[in-house]
Formats: structure tokens, C-alpha cells, sequence
């Protein structure tokens, strides 16, 4: 007799430790099962008012798709333009400016169409940067080469 209710409470045990380990189990695949990965949406966001700074942190981040750059280049020669060169020099502000062309330039989404693009449009809006704008933008396709 003492047999049998061993072997019932060793069993009932079993029972218990498998049912413990099939509760662990689906519970840890309903844990991978409910995690959302939350994307914040890059690009330009009609209505809002933007600077030149918010441009330059939209085209550093390289997630930043090919289309958003597209508008963002589009954005920035036809509101921001350029400051204007006093007695033939430079203004201190200019290097934001130049910073987004380099980084458009240096981009890992931007290809020679959008950057010979932006190269066009922003020499069109700011004539007189046009040698400044070459300068950032060969420098931006110097650090894209060497990144490989």
C-alpha cells in the first residue's frame, strides 16, 4: 500500500513540475509575442515651424530616408536661405549651413542624383556660396568614401 501512494505522490510531483514548466514556457513566448517596437517617424512634419538646426539633426540622423532628404533639400533652399556675405566674408553662422551640406554629401542614403540635386538647388538659392557649397560637399563624399 505504502508503494502505491509513493508512486501516486511521485507522479502527482511530476505532474506539478511539468505543468510549472509548460506555465514558464508560454508565458515567456507571450512576453516576445506582445513587445512593439515603437519608430519615431522621421522626415518633415506639415505645419510645424523648423530651423535650420532641426535640418541639420534630421539629415545627421542616418535613418533618415532617401525621400526625406529629397524634401528636406527641397525645405531648406526655399526657406533657408544662406546668410549673406559681409564685404566678401563668411558670417559666423554660415557653418551650420555648410555642416548640412556635408552632411547630405556624407549621407549612407544619399547617391550622386541626390547630391549632385541638392548641389544644383542650393547653388540656385546662394550663388554666392557656390564655391563653399563644392568645398562641404567634396569633403562629405571624402568622409563617405572612407567609411566604405
Amino acid at each position: 500500500m505504502e508503494e502505491k501512494g509513493l508512486i501516486v505522490a511521485l507522479i502527482v510531483a511530476l505532474l506539478i513540475i511539468i505543468i510549472l514548466v509548460l506555465v514558464v514556457v508560454i508565458s515567456s513566448m507571450g512576453k516576445k509575442s506582445k513587445k512593439v517596437k515603437v519608430v519615431k517617424k522621421q522626415g518633415i512634419v506639415k505645419g510645424k515651424k523648423y530651423t535650420i538646426e532641426d535640418m541639420v539633426e534630421l539629415v545627421a540622423n542616418r535613418n533618415t530616408s532617401k525621400n526625406d532628404l529629397t524634401n528636406i533639400i527641397i525645405k531648406v533652399s526655399k526657406e533657408f536661405l544662406f546668410p549673406q556675405k559681409i564685404k566678401g566674408k563668411m558670417p559666423k553662422d554660415i557653418k551650420v549651413y555648410l555642416n548640412f551640406v556635408l552632411l547630405i554629401a556624407s549621407h549612407k542614403k544619399a547617391d550622386a542624383k541626390l547630391i549632385a540635386f541638392m548641389n544644383s538647388t542650393l547653388k540656385k538659392a546662394n550663388s554666392d556660396y557656390s564655391t563653399e557649397i563644392d568645398i562641404y560637399e567634396n569633403e562629405g563624399l571624402r568622409q563617405r568614401s572612407n567609411r566604405g
